[in-house]
């Protein structure tokens, strides 16, 4: 019997200088990941964007945050960052281009409840044991507030999420058969391949 192979998404918040070290891990431009012992940066080049960043992400955020006239405090979320990703087992025997559609269509699922206008990045890593993507957005609400709360909200709203992305799968069997969410809604961002959360 084959086992579940479960869709990922989990999201973190970010406030100030942290933005810059995740910045640092996703868009690789560090030389060496000591934190990070999955990193092969001899495959680095096989990593990819879906959405190419235009400035660096606070200063994106705080060009977004601007542009909405929003207040802000030191304590402001300023990035909220959507890790992607599935059980290893979903990966295998699967060709480049059937990955990059499975990204594809998670972007394509964060782009109907959150405005593309406020993604900053969205980079796919290859160069992991399990191919995920960070997704990096300015958590703004549809009518122009700084709220990260009422856009990933509680355990409530977490839920809620992770509903929708499993329901994406379960839709487009053809394609995705056998991926499903897992039943608890995901927690905070844990890098792939990690059995605990860790700074990279």
């Amino acid at each position: 019997m084959q086992k579940p192979q479960y869709a990922i998404l989990r999201f973190a918040k970010y406030k100030g200088p942290e933005i810059g070290h995740i910045e640092a891990h996703n868009e690789r431009t560090k030389e060496k990941y000591a934190s990070n012992p999955d990193v092969d940066t001899s495959q680095s080049r096989l990593n990819y964007h879906l959405v190419q960043p235009e400035r660096k992400y606070r200063a994106e955020a705080e060009h977004q945050i601007a542009e909405a006239k929003c207040r802000t405090r030191k304590d402001s979320v300023r990035v909220v960052e959507a890790l992607v990703t599935a059980y290893p087992e979903f990966f295998k025997g699967k060709k480049k281009a059937e990955i990059r559609a499975f990204f594809e269509e998670a972007l394509r699922f964060v782009e109907k409840h959150q405005s593309k206008e406020t993604i900053i990045s969205a980079v796919v890593h290859m160069d992991e044991k399990t191919p995920h993507m960070h997704l990096s957005f300015v958590p703004l609400t549809a009518d122009k507030r700084l709220n990260a709360k009422d856009v990933v909200g509680n355990k409530k709203k977490l839920t809620w999420w992770q509903d929708g992305f499993g329901s994406i799968w379960s839709k487009n069997g053809r394609i995705w058969s056998g991926v499903r969410a897992p039943a608890k809604p995901a927690g905070p961002i844990s890098r792939p391949g990690c059995s605990k959360r860790r700074r990279t």
